[in-house]
């Protein structure tokens, strides 16, 4: 077993818990829309959650002996998700924003509310597989009391090489920038009246998950290392995206409402 691998759910709490620190130190805005954030960011996974336990699989199975084929399946099941997620999350921060105290935020308050959703979901992430990675590493033979198929499977993803650990730490880092980005321009819609704005939020949020099913299918294909790092092109792209268009809506926020 490696154990430099923890280091992968490690980066990714240290994302969250860095981010946090970093714009509260900046800003000084309350923690409270830090934790509103996170909180609203639970709420809106919630539904997603039950849908993978309910309908989901049973969409996916239908989909499958359809004649659509892989790549039609793949493609459906990327609108599905996609819109799932953007609906579901710009939709609660729409809600947090239009009906809730949040309304009265700040732009810098209104961006502790997109770090705190990026950062929560980067530290809730991360902690089952730390935790794993903690126990095996700690007492070896607890493998030996798993299913031999199981067994095989986890002593592979924990002997992984090295240099594996930064795609989970980039993927994290880049979502909290998407997410913060998709935040502000539900903001900025609820504030400046601009209804438009909400549907740019929904649309860039479907996009991004838009992919995963195929990028899922692709990894689990592909017997190149290096996959892991060629699936994050999208979400890097979708974050370098969401830096640039935060740092032009802050802009645009400042002049409507000096900080």
């Amino acid at each position: 077993m490696n154990s430099w691998l923890i280091l992968g759910p490690g980066g990714m709490v240290a994302v969250g818990v860095l981010s946090v620190v970093y714009w509260f130190r900046r800003s000084h805005a309350a923690l409270r829309f830090f934790l509103f954030g996170g909180a609203v960011w639970a709420v809106s996974v919630a539904p997603k959650f039950l849908m993978d336990y309910t309908v989901t699989p049973q969409f996916s199975t239908w989909l499958l002996g359809s004649s659509l084929g892989m790549m039609g399946f793949l493609a459906v099941m990327g609108l599905y998700v996609g819109l799932r997620t953007g609906l579901f999350e710009c939709g609660a921060s729409y809600v947090a924003f239009a009906r809730t105290s949040l309304g009265g935020a700040s732009p810098d308050d209104a961006t502790a509310f997109g770090v705190g959703f990026g950062a929560t979901e980067a530290i809730i992430l991360a902690v089952p597989s730390l935790m794993q990675m903690v126990a095996f590493l700690s007492n070896p033979g607890l493998l030996d009391m798993l299913p031999p198929e199981q067994r095989a499977y986890l002593l592979g993803q924990l002997s992984a090489p090295t240099w594996v650990v930064l795609a989970p730490i980039m993927e994290r880092a880049f979502t909290l920038l998407a997410h913060l980005f998709s935040a502000l321009l539900v903001y900025a819609s609820v504030r400046l009246g601009r209804p438009g704005l909400f549907i740019w939020s929904v649309a860039y949020k479907s996009a991004l998950d838009a992919a995963v099913p195929y990028l899922q299918w692709y990894l689990s294909t592909s017997t190149n290392p290096a996959s892991v790092y060629l699936v994050e092109v999208w979400v890097v792209f979708f974050g370098v995206v969401g830096l640039l268009g935060s740092i032009r809506l802050r802009s645009e926020l400042r002049e409507w409402a000096p900080e």
